[in-house]
């Protein structure tokens, strides 16, 4: 070998040498053992670093996470073992910077009492942006008794994340989740993959599992996504989701035994697709609700609805609505939904009241492709409260129940089969494609930790039954 190529080599060779110690030295994985380490941790860290929490027991602790990481390299807060660090007492965490992570915390046996358990914003109101919360657990952490709600995950910022947690047993009143929008700017917030279950009903406005805006920046688009979610029993408010805001997608969500509607209160150019809505047969279970412009409701599956919530009610507008009031519906597409065995199904004029001046009918919209099968003759099929207005019908097949004289809606048998308790289209049929994907089970969302472990974790194992 020459002296130039060895000299190539050599300097090949130091280069290679030098960048494994800078990446070393970039990136560190630290155990801490108390919140005096925990936050010393944070003070010094740099893009790259994972800041482990020991396994036990930290009581009454609000935990800053607080750094810049970068998108290939964040800052991440986990436990030693997942599962295994848990948070209890009066305790919180707040996030503000980029990039950050925090897995595999499991928050039980307290309640915070300053309105909030985990946000992303600090107390100097700087949010996180681009960061994440995964594989938590957040378990009957309620707020003792004083009259006062909380929520338990407030998202601020851009970009952020909340996924494979698991949300159980809020009693305490207030909501889950809040996407708060102060400002008219765009989130692009992402929520998916979780498991909500046991909320009982709270008797007051304000519980509901997720909310997204506020009225007063509800004409401004949030661009914000809830997808593979589970909710079970949560029966806190009349929505489930309260949308206000526009832009959001609320895909491919199962929802079981929950008394509450997925609302799309306030705000325009929703896409509300593939989700799926099993009443099974409880009073006041409820689907999709909406007023605004623009909306997609598409190839959702709703099944067994009881009392006065429909499965798709097309909310009548407010003469002169206020941004807060219900601003009259225009251009929706009402397309390929499957709504069985309910006792409201296609509501059109939902809440009509001429009395309170409630009189704006839907207009320039679209309801096609639809299947609905009724209960028996007596119940409704499609509900015409107020007569729309440029609206088509085309495609839409009605069937066991009281028929309805409208051009481009047939009565007829559409053959449908029953499959682990739901029902299916029959393989050739024309409308197979209207059921696009399948229902959630438990192990489809939620930490990878607390799979089959419900007994162990205290929390009690309602069968819940895959559809």
């Amino acid at each position: 070998m020459k002296n130039r190529e060895k000299k190539f080599l050599l300097s090949m060779l130091l280069i290679l040498i030098s960048t494994i110690c800078v990446l070393a030295q970039s990136s560190t994985e630290k155990l801490v053992r108390s919140a005096e380490e925990l936050q010393a941790a944070f003070a010094n860290a740099s893009p790259g670093d994972v800041i482990v929490m020991q396994d036990g027991t930290w009581k009454d602790i609000n935990i800053r996470a607080k750094g810049n990481g970068t998108k290939d390299k964040p800052i991440t807060l986990k436990a030693q073992t997942l599962g295994k660090v848990i948070i209890s007492g009066n305790s919180s965490l707040l996030l503000s910077g980029e990039y950050l992570i925090v897995d595999g915390l499991h928050f039980k046996d307290g309640g915070t009492t300053s309105g909030y358990l985990i946000r992303f914003r600090d107390e100097k109101r700087q949010p996180a942006n681009h960061s994440r919360i995964t594989n938590i657990v957040v378990s009957e952490f309620n707020r003792p008794a004083d009259g006062k709600s909380d929520v338990w995950v407030n998202l601020f910022g851009m970009y952020n994340r909340v996924d494979h947690c698991f949300f159980h047993g809020k009693t305490s009143p207030g909501r889950i989740m809040t996407i708060w929008r102060p400002t008219d700017a765009e989130n692009h917030h992402q929520i998916d993959h979780n498991y909500f279950k046991d909320v009982p009903l709270l008797g007051k406005n304000g519980a509901e599992a997720i909310g997204v805006g506020a009225s007063n920046t509800s004409l401004s688009d949030s661009y914000t996504t809830i997808e593979y979610n589970l909710f079970e029993n949560c029966n806190g408010e009349g929505e489930l989701l309260s949308i206000k805001s526009g832009r959001n997608i609320i895909r491919s969500n199962t929802v079981v035994r929950s008394q509450s509607s997925i609302s799309l209160r306030h705000g325009n150019n929703n896409l509300v697709e593939g989700n799926f809505i099993f009443g099974d047969r409880v009073a006041r279970t409820g689907g999709i609700r909406l007023t605004g412009e623009n909306h997609v409701i598409k190839n959702n599956y709703i099944q067994g609805l009881r009392g006065s919530r429909p499965a798709i009610g097309i909310i009548e507008g407010l003469e002169d609505s206020p941004l807060y009031g219900y601003l009259q519906a225009k251009n929706i597409t009402i397309e390929g939904n499957t709504m069985i065995d309910n006792e409201l199904n296609l509501v059109v004029g939902d809440l009509y009241r001429p009395e309170k001046k409630q009189t704006m009918p839907l207009l320039n919209s679209s309801i096609k492709n639809n299947v609905v099968v009724g209960i028996n003759e007596m119940y409704p099929l499609i509900k015409v409260m107020d007569e729309p207005v440029h609206t088509t019908y085309q495609g839409n097949i009605i069937y066991n129940g009281l028929p309805v004289k409208q051009t481009g809606v047939k009565y007829e048998n559409p053959g449908l089969m029953v499959s682990n308790g739901r029902y299916i289209y029959p393989v050739g049929s024309s409308l197979k494609g209207n059921i696009v994907e399948s229902p959630l089970k438990r192990t489809d969302v939620g930490p990878s930790w607390i799979k089959g472990r419900w007994p162990e974790l205290g929390i009690e194992d309602t069968p819940y039954v895959n559809h």
